[in-house]
């Protein structure tokens, strides 16, 4: 999906459902957290970066290498 794609989808949802955009940042990280928890158990190693204004989304895996 491109970004302006993507924006414009999180723009329109906070329209729709008359929410702020803190509330919607909080609910797309909890929706991304809830599918790394069904798919690996655990999300405590992920961190999810969401940057609405660029359309970037970010999942990164933090791993101990011994």
């Amino acid at each position: 999906m491109e970004n302006l794609a993507l924006i414009d989808s999180f723009s329109e949802f906070k329209d729709d459902k008359l929410i702020d955009r803190v509330t919607l940042m909080v609910i797309l990280e909890d929706v991304f957290k809830n599918t790394l928890k069904r798919k690996f158990g655990s999300d405590e190693n992920f961190d999810i970066i969401i940057n609405p204004d660029k359309g970037d989304l970010e999942i990164w895996r933090n791993r101990i290498v011994v």
